[in-house]
């Protein structure tokens, strides 16, 4: 009880200190407790989107891949005949041509029974659900085209009314749900995929219906499906755990950076404790446990951040119709959140702790006020580092190895690696900055400013690492990210440029005729049609619009004809990697704020340990503005080494992910990565804008006199 009296009473003596070493903990915790809501709810959201068995289906026969489709239609009539059934429906898919006000897409359409248990057709906003000749569509395919209620279009020769706008799972694409007679009307470009059945039907009775077609129950088919989804959700929840391990990661290095500046003011408090009987225990454990009410405090905050943040999100994608299922708090998962982050506190405050007790009352009432003046033990960081930067080569060594049969391991082993390499960077960067100051000695030479930021650095080389080690990380995952968007659009581009020498392609072995398809499209004035190799390469004539070559090629071919677009293939990659940037954009934005944080609440904390200094340097005739430049000058020197090396690790990492994921990846691009280095120290320099501005307030007499 004393223990955690003495921890309480410093807290709320203190309760500025708590704020400065529990916010990167609020910041961490709610990142941490986002991500985990966002992906459970997403999840959620996928495995309804990919779960295309109604929830009303008790079986489902899963047509064989060369049965027509009237072999399809044969085999659910005579599933309507048999005992136990109660409704039969056959679903087509296809992505098919659709005109519509004077122009030409693709949409993918789906058959629906237009009403009951094994229809799909959600709320209506506009007009009624489909009968036959008619479509329900997307409210966002309603945007995106202008169709509304009662407009005609043709989708593969056929013409359709729309009926209906309402709830439809669309993702992105123009979406319109048929009935199964239009959709044998279509033809070819409609693929019967599975007959969906209710009632209490015998398995074995529909097994010798469907002949070598599959049988299942329908919750064997939803279950299988639902693990489908989840299996490809496993790379995209692994990346999510390696951000948020980052982001915890850099957190605990601020707090671990923090509680050892506080606890070395503090020295002469808990070297008076121990003088008036006070055991190390004691000291340690009161130190845990100040680090534990913290982390708590800052994960509770954490947490409710998170949690709004997600809700909001979830919101917003409601009402975008990307979710239907109603918020899940997951209140397991944000109570692991929240012990998450006292523990990272605990082990945050250990290294302190550990040197609070071993440290002698005589000693500590004696010694310097910044335990980051103390000599560094070289040997045992050197280790590490050496340990350390050489498991990172295994990890590396064993990720390319690996990356031809399994890439998810390769980029696992490669995150690995470079986790290992900032650890590497954490052990040694004291001696980084010591050797920086060192080189960068001769330019501070007619700056006070600067030799003040030199000497401090030389001196309290574990402070400006600290902010150097989590600006390092952020700025190496944003490097990465740069240049593996950067390939990989490189590495598309150039596939797309030899899968489509020509503005559209139709693969030879999908048509009846090529000749007779060359010819057709050969006579008209604006396309020029050729056979090459297994595909009729199809290009505009000499200024031709490629509007004006789509609605040419749609006119002479006949519906069914599969037809594939440079441009849109373009297009869809361009949509996916923007996609995938801007997620990794946003994961790795958190993990900069991490470290912004961390810059101002270091700095903060080395002006205050610096106050009767900064009092004496004032004395001395050094200006406010002076005093301002130094601390500015100290998160430049600080942001500009982490920024050097965090794009020199973030680009060979970035370039080993591409060789992973077996992409050229090509040069990197070299001017955004400046960019981002230039970024970083403009926006380390605003984060001290608070420390810089309590620097210049110190009063020299009133500075000299504190303590």
């Amino acid at each position: 009880m004393i223990v955690i009296r003495a921890a309480a009473r410093s807290v709320l003596r203190r309760p500025g200190q708590a704020v400065l070493i529990g916010i990167a903990i609020v910041a961490a915790t709610a990142f941490a407790a986002a991500s985990l809501l966002i992906a459970l709810n997403a999840r959620t959201a996928l495995v309804a989107f990919g779960m295309s068995t109604p929830a009303a289906a008790d079986a489902v026969v899963l047509p064989h891949a060369e049965l027509a489709t009237e072999a399809v239609t044969e085999i659910a009539e005579r599933a309507r005949t048999l005992p136990g059934v109660d409704e039969v429906a056959v679903e087509y898919l296809g992505d098919v041509e659709v005109q519509l006000g004077g122009s030409t897409t693709v949409w993918k359409l789906t058959s629906d029974p237009g009403t009951g248990p094994l229809s799909g057709i959600g709320a209506l906003t506009a007009g009624a659900p489909p009968e036959i000749g008619e479509v329900v569509i997307g409210s966002s395919t309603a945007e995106r085209s202008g169709a509304s209620v009662g407009d005609v279009f043709v989708a593969g020769g056929h013409e359709l009314t729309v009926a209906g706008i309402g709830q439809v799972h669309e993702f992105g694409q123009d979406v319109a749900l048929i009935r199964e007679q239009d959709a044998v009307a279509i033809g070819d470009a409609m693929t019967p995929m599975q007959i969906f059945v209710t009632g209490e039907p015998d398995l074995d009775v529909l097994s010798a219906v469907a002949g070598e077609s599959t049988v299942v129950g329908g919750e064997e088919r939803r279950a299988e499906e639902a693990r489908s989804v989840t299996d490809t959700l496993v790379g995209v929840f692994g990346a999510l755990t390696v951000f948020v391990g980052l982001a915890v990661l850099s957190a605990v290095v601020i707090v671990s950076s923090t509680f050892r500046i506080l606890l070395a003011r503090r020295a002469a408090e808990l070297a008076l404790l121990r003088c008036v009987g006070a055991s190390r225990a004691q000291v340690r454990h009161s130190v845990l446990v100040e680090a534990a009410f913290i982390g708590l405090v800052g994960g509770a905050g954490g947490v409710a951040v998170g949690l709004a943040a997600a809700a909001v999100l979830v919101a917003a994608a409601r009402g975008a119709g990307l979710v239907d299922a109603p918020f899940d708090a997951a209140p397991a998962g944000l109570i692991a959140c929240l012990v998450l982050a006292a523990a990272c506190s605990i082990v945050a405050a250990l290294p302190a702790a550990q040197a609070a007790g071993r440290t002698s009352p005589v000693t500590a009432l004696g010694e310097a006020r910044s335990s980051d003046a103390r000599p560094l033990r070289g040997g045992a960081r050197g280790l590490t580092a050496v340990t350390a930067a050489a498991f990172a080569a295994a990890a590396a060594i064993a990720g390319v190895a690996v990356a031809p049969t399994d890439e998810f391991l390769g980029l696992a082993l490669a995150a690995l690696s470079g986790t290992l390499v900032f650890a590497a960077l954490v052990a040694v960067g004291p001696f980084l900055i010591r050797w920086s100051a060192l080189l960068l000695r001769p330019l501070a030479s007619r700056s006070v400013a600067l030799r003040l930021t030199m000497s401090n650095a030389r001196r309290a080389s574990r402070r400006t690492a600290a902010m150097t080690t989590v600006l390092t990380l952020g700025v190496g995952l944003t490097a990465a990210l740069t240049v593996g968007v950067a390939g990989a659009t490189a590495d598309a581009e150039a596939s797309v440029a030899r899968n489509f020498p020509t503005a559209a392609i139709i693969p030879v072995d999908l048509v009846d005729d090529p000749d007779a398809v060359i010819d057709r499209l050969s006579a008209d004035p604006n396309v020029e049609a050729r056979l090459a190799d297994a595909d009729i390469l199809i290009d505009p004539a000499p200024g031709v619009a490629p509007e004006a070559l789509r609605s040419a090629v749609l006119d002479r071919l006949d519906a069914g004809i599969p037809v594939y677009w440079a441009a849109d293939v373009q297009a869809g990659t361009e949509q996916t990697i923007l996609i995938g940037q801007l997620i990794g954009a946003a994961m790795i934005g958190v993990t900069l704020l991490v470290a912004m944080i961390g810059v101002s609440v270091t700095l903060a904390l080395s002006v205050a340990e610096r106050r009767q200094e900064i009092a004496l340097l004032r004395a001395l005739g050094v200006s406010r503005a002076g005093t301002r430049r130094s601390v500015a000058a100290e998160a430049a020197l600080a942001a500009t080494i982490g920024a050097g090396i965090g794009v020199a690790v973030g680009c060979g990492y970035g370039l080993l992910a591409l060789h992973i994921l077996g992409m050229a990846g090509g040069v990197p691009p070299f001017g955004a990565l400046a960019v981002l280095g230039a970024g970083v120290v403009g926006a380390s320099v605003l984060s001290a804008l608070a420390p810089m501005r309590t620097a210049s307030r110190v009063q020299p007499a009133i500075g000299v006199a504190a303590r």
